[in-house]
């Protein structure tokens, strides 16, 4: 019962302490506490008096050599410890309370290649996305605005941000300059009133780290692509030359454009054809569900043709194979190195096509998503198949990846697959589910097996 009572007194000390000690206190003592109290007296902690904690603790690090005390790890150092222990706090508060954040979203974008997303960047980005939408907008009656008090407890903490096109207008828009490590912005819902495109142009022009454009649902018009266009590939007019210069290499830094489930208008595309074509920048491209309405064949030459693009994603669009028509007259290699054309229309003659640039060095893709294009059927398969039995010895990239989910092969097409791959040791990643495989499915996965249990996943 002692024990217990004693327990008890030193939680709610800890919770006293977390309530209302000001924090610069908290910091000059909090390294020589015993790690349990440390971890108990972090939980305690609100959301934003351990954020200021972290922020304030940075800044001292960036000045001071940390001395040895409880914890101390002479190989990390005391401020890896410190970030370590809170981000575990963050990982714990976010699966807590379900923020309704969708990290998978990201995951296949610029930003999340080859790295995993902080617990902490996804809690404080929920937590941004949450105030600015209550401050907005800021002059009516039911406005609650705290960013501008907190702003800097953000500047370094938001990478990724989703928000409402109405959320990017003068109000805002220094806020989110402010943002030093933002990369990617998705507008959601591009909102039409023209002050918010002002706003939206500043900040592609001006913010310094922004890589990352992505506008998703809704609709575009014809003179907003056209400011997209003019904002990305030229600057605006002006006598000052270092002006010029400073808004070109800031608009260069955009190296990512992403349209998701966007209704354009035929000038519209016109516009985005233009654009593809005179962003020389551009790197990844993302066209999903925006350009079915169209004679996509200009839009997907000038995507492959682009010299820095090496991620093109253009699913559900219904693409049939009058799209990927130049493929065969490009004679010149590629930048490209992944490709998806997930819940498109494509047929053999399109896998002949990336077949026979393949094997003549023209295309060196080391991802191909070809999943739901039902029309590949087994024959699909077999035109293929010569890239995956002989890769190109010339190519800079060798296909590792690739994924025909529900491309409505069978038996012949499995076996064309296996036959190919006996020899291929570079593809690590194989995707054939949702095929009509029935009872030999398990026969296939055998034989699948068999080719390298350490080389090949299926």
């Amino acid at each position: 019962m002692c024990d217990g009572l004693v327990k008890s007194l030193v939680e709610l000390a800890v919770a006293a302490v977390a309530l209302s000690t000001p924090v610069p206190e908290l910091l000059a003592y909090i390294e020589y506490l015993p790690i349990a109290i440390r971890h108990q007296l972090f939980h305690e902690l609100s959301n934003f008096r351990l954020r200021e904690m972290e922020v304030a603790w940075q800044t001292d690090a960036q000045t001071e050599t940390p001395e040895p005390c409880d914890g101390f790890d002479p190989d990390a150092g005391d401020q890896f410890l410190f970030d370590r222990e809170t981000l575990r706090v963050w990982e714990l508060r976010m699966n807590s309370t379900r923020l309704g954040y969708d990290s998978t979203s990201i995951q296949s974008t610029a930003a999340a290649q080859g790295r995993r997303r902080s617990y902490r960047h996804i809690f404080w980005e929920h937590q941004f996305r949450t105030l600015l939408k209550l401050r907005t907008p800021l002059n009516s009656s039911s406005c609650i605005d705290m960013l501008s008090d907190c702003r800097d407890l953000f500047v370094d903490v938001v990478e990724v941000l989703k928000v409402h096109g109405r959320e990017v207008c003068e109000d805002n828009v220094e806020l989110l300059l402010a943002l030093r490590r933002l990369r990617r912005l998705e507008v959601h819902h591009p909102e039409q009133q023209n002050t918010c495109w002002e706003s939206m142009k500043l900040l592609m022009q001006q913010h310094p780290n922004l890589s990352e454009m992505g506008f998703f649902h809704g609709k575009l018009s014809n003179e907003q692509l056209a400011l997209i266009r003019r904002t990305l590939t030229q600057p605006e007019p002006t006598l000052d030359k270092n002006l010029v210069d400073t808004v070109l290499n800031n608009c260069s830094r955009i190296t990512t454009l992403e349209l998701v489930s966007v209704k354009i208008r035929p000038e519209g595309y016109r516009q985005l054809v233009a654009l593809v074509s005179e962003m020389t920048q551009l790197i990844q491209l993302r066209l999903s569900n925006t350009i079915t309405d169209f004679d996509t064949k200009l839009l997907v030459d000038a995507a492959f043709r682009g010299p820095k693009v090496q991620r093109l994603f253009l699913e559900h669009n219904e693409l049939e194979d009058d799209a990927f028509a130049g493929l065969v007259k490009v004679q010149t290699p590629l930048a490209l190195r992944h490709l998806r054309l997930t819940d498109n229309a494509v047929s053999p003659i399109t896998l002949g096509a990336i077949c026979s640039a393949s094997m003549d060095g023209v295309l060196n893709l080391e991802r191909l998503d070809l999943t739901n294009n039902v029309e590949i059927g087994d024959p699909g398969i077999h035109a293929l198949t010569p890239m995956l039995a002989s890769p190109s010895v010339d190519s800079v990239a060798a296909l590792t990846h690739l994924d025909v989910r529900g491309c409505s092969f069978g038996l012949e097409g499995a076996t064309n697959l296996l036959l190919a791959l006996g020899d291929n040791k570079k593809l690590t990643h194989l995707n054939i589910a949702q095929n009509f495989l029935d009872t030999n499915a398990r026969v296939i996965a055998r034989h699948l097996s068999s080719l390298s249990d350490d080389v090949l996943g299926t």
